[in-house]
């Protein structure tokens, strides 16, 4: 299963929504989180994503242990793998998602995600998001929603650009999934929905779809 949201990740008001997302698994959790997208930023920004992914999830009473891995090379440590193999949700928080991709991409690590998806949640936030589409803003995802760029951040005043940078994106041949606030987009297999407090659209040249929580999405306004 793939669940991604826009921003708010480990934030009060993602708290309840992360609680029902966890529900989906249907067994005990064991929560990994990475914060590698923010691997080039300062030892004082890991800490601040680190505290407060410990925070969250203590809060939501699951096990859980983040990962201190900053680049390619730390993800694919022993360690990292072996615990990888023991998680059922793995959560990648915002920061920048080229670098996010670079230290994933045909990888170890890449093959335990694919492993995780199939018996459990994938996550991903901001940049975390971002990664999933076959395309990015700049450059290329990991594919896991083929002909698909996620956006991030939809219709956040902090955002203006994204505005700008939608319609440019509109002109090609690939959907937009645009993400708004503490709220996911999931598949699950060919089952799409929405969980959350706000919306996810689908754009793609004149056509804008809107879906709230508990929708379904027709598998085909992404293909």
């Amino acid at each position: 299963m793939i669940a991604i949201t826009g921003s708010g990740e480990f934030l009060p008001s993602i708290l309840n929504v992360d609680r029902k997302l966890l529900n989906y698994l249907g067994e005990i959790p064991y929560v990994l989180t990475f914060s590698t997208a923010a691997g080039k930023e300062s030892d004082a920004r890991l800490s601040y994503w680190e505290n407060l992914a410990i925070t969250h999830f203590k809060n939501l009473n699951v096990s859980h242990k983040h990962i201190d891995a900053r680049n390619r090379e730390d993800l694919n440590q022993d360690y990292v793998i072996d615990e990888m193999k023991k998680s059922n949700f793995v959560f990648f928080s915002g920061g920048s998602p080229n670098h996010l991709y670079d230290s994933i991409n045909d990888t170890v690590f890449s093959i335990e995600l694919k492993d995780i998806e199939k018996r459990g949640i994938i996550a991903g936030c901001s940049a975390g998001a971002m990664i999933m589409g076959e395309k990015m803003i700049k450059g290329v995802g990991l594919n896991y929603l083929p002909n698909t760029i996620v956006i991030p951040h939809y219709g956040e005043n902090f955002y203006s650009w994204i505005s700008s940078t939608v319609n440019v994106l509109n002109r090609g041949k690939h959907k937009l999934l645009c993400l708004e606030k503490d709220t996911y987009f999931i598949k699950d297999d060919d089952k799409l929905s929405v969980l959350g407090k706000q919306n996810v659209h689908i754009i793609y040249k004149k056509e804008h779809h809107t879906f709230s929580d508990g929708d379904t999405i027709d598998i085909s306004l992404l293909q």
